[in-house]
């Protein structure tokens, strides 16, 4: 989502103006429809409305975005901060996270610990209004700047999961409607969306929607437990793994950690790891490796067994992928 400062109401965004925002902040950005970057299509607008953005005391940076999309275009963020909370209010956003994939519909949010295990990868398509809201947190600002930073610290610490797709209350959505549209001056708003912004923090910390009570016999000190082994899965799909060796850093037996893992994320232990390889290694071939190196870098010896397990993943074999 670009959030370029002080844009004018209903301006129109070229793909020049994403790529310079891109190379401030740290996001990629590409244009399928598009040609190369000198091409003069690049001057067109991908984008008109209006982006408005302001950094809070808190040390959030909250952006407004409402844009009528006109040419599909993605975004993948490669910067670092320890919360990132994405809102929708109207349209919709595909977004991929490690092996996490979703859509997001209006009332929907997604909150995220962002860095390079974790680029955030979204989709925005063209023909529709997109409404959306963001909070990113600096890493800078948990220095003690602040009377929240302890506390925001100590509950991203201890937080178990690093990407959340939860539901707005249907209370805040409509206060983050009517109060960024209120007109009041520079200080109020700050303080007005100071608070918004806490609400926002307090119902979207990553895996703070996780209790007890989520998971019959699960306690947090489990999903905990577990969430170490989901990211060491993630970080470093392309180690030779046992079970064995798994269920000792989860400090629980291996028929415990079986039974778990499914519990909580929906799939078994090493099918979870096999799609965090295959990710990878489709990473890798967009990215122009050969079917080999992809392979290879995605812990695969055997590039049949690799080229049968991606076909059946992306409906598509990696040499024709790697050739796209």
């Amino acid at each position: 989502m670009p959030d370029f400062h002080g844009s004018s109401p209903n301006r129109p965004f070229s793909a020049h103006d994403f790529l310079s925002f891109g190379r401030d902040y740290g996001i990629d950005y590409q244009f399928p429809t598009l040609s190369s970057p000198g091409h003069q299509s690049f001057n067109q607008p991908v984008a008109k409305g209006v982006v408005n953005d302001i950094v809070l005391p808190s040390g959030f940076r909250l952006t407004n975005s409402d844009l009528d999309v006109l040419q599909p275009y993605e975004s993948l963020s490669l910067g670092h901060s320890p919360l990132l909370i994405v809102v929708v209010l109207q349209g919709r956003i595909s977004l991929e996270v490690g092996c996490w994939q979703s859509e997001l519909h209006p009332g929907m949010a997604l909150s995220l610990q962002l860095g390079p295990n974790h680029p955030l990868h979204a989709v925005q398509l063209p023909g529709q209004r997109l409404k959306t809201v963001t909070l990113a947190l600096d890493p800078r600002h948990l220095a003690g700047s602040s009377p929240h930073d302890a506390l925001l610290t100590e509950l991203l610490e201890t937080s178990p999961q690093p990407v959340y797709s939860w539901r707005v209350p249907s209370g805040l959505l409509d206060g983050l409607k009517q109060h960024l549209e209120t007109s009041l001056p520079e200080l109020q708003q700050k303080i007005l969306l100071e608070g918004m912004a806490l609400q926002m923090i307090a119902l979207g910390l990553p895996g703070n929607g996780v209790s007890e009570l989520d998971y019959t016999g699960l306690s947090r000190q489990d999903v905990r437990r577990l969430e170490s082994v989901r990211r060491l899965l993630e970080n470093a799909p392309a180690e030779d793994y046992t079970l064995s060796y798994l269920a000792d850093r989860a400090a629980m037996s291996t028929s415990s950690l079986r039974y778990k893992f499914r519990q909580v994320y929906g799939q078994t232990v090493f099918a979870y790891l096999r799609s965090c390889r295959l990710s990878l290694a489709k990473r890798c071939l967009e990215q122009g490796y050969t079917v080999q190196q992809a392979a290879h870098r995605a812990g695969y010896r055997h590039a049949t067994n690799f080229a049968t397990a991606f076909r059946k993943q992306f409906g598509v074999s990696p040499r024709n992928l790697g050739a796209s």
